[in-house]
């Protein structure tokens, strides 16, 4: 990766509320669920800036982490992703817009959720931290399917 991610129009989303104080309320809980969960990590370098991308509170919030200088160019960005959900965070490199973080998002969560239905060895999915049983896979599978369907579509350009 040579270029950063433009943030410039941060956030992003097709006729979502920003600015209303239920949404700012909404937010504003995603924005500490963001702040906790990457502070819950040890970074190198440290974590610079952590920006909304694209966020429907309560149910998902989409942030851009930037690093401080000192690393590699390739490793001076994460997207991460909270909300009703479990959190990730992952490259920007295959995912330049927030749409395209929430698409991979979900990819990253089915492959988790399939091998749990399937019963398969989980130590090449990302470490969702529940139980791996049938009830949590169909749950994430669940909240998946409505990312997709509801949410995405309203994340912008894809």
């Amino acid at each position: 990766m040579s270029h950063l991610i433009d943030r410039s129009a941060f956030p992003v989303g097709d006729n979502i509320d920003y600015e209303s104080p239920e949404a700012l309320k909404d937010i504003g809980g995603l924005n500490r669920e963001a702040l906790a969960f990457v502070e819950s990590f040890r970074w190198t370098p440290p974590i610079d800036d952590l920006v909304i991308a694209f966020g429907v509170g309560p149910i998902v919030g989409v942030y851009l982490m930037r690093f401080k200088p000192g690393g590699k160019p390739c490793d001076a960005e994460r997207w991460v992703v909270v909300g009703n959900l479990p959190s990730m965070h992952f490259e920007t490199d295959d995912a330049r817009t927030p749409a395209v973080a929430l698409r991979l998002y979900c990819a990253i969560a089915q492959v988790w959720a399939d091998n749990v239905m399937a019963g398969r060895d989980l130590s090449d999915s990302y470490p969702i931290p529940v139980t791996p049983n049938r009830k949590h896979a169909r749950m994430l599978l669940s909240r998946i399917k409505f990312l997709r369907n509801k949410v995405i579509p309203l994340a912008g350009p894809q």
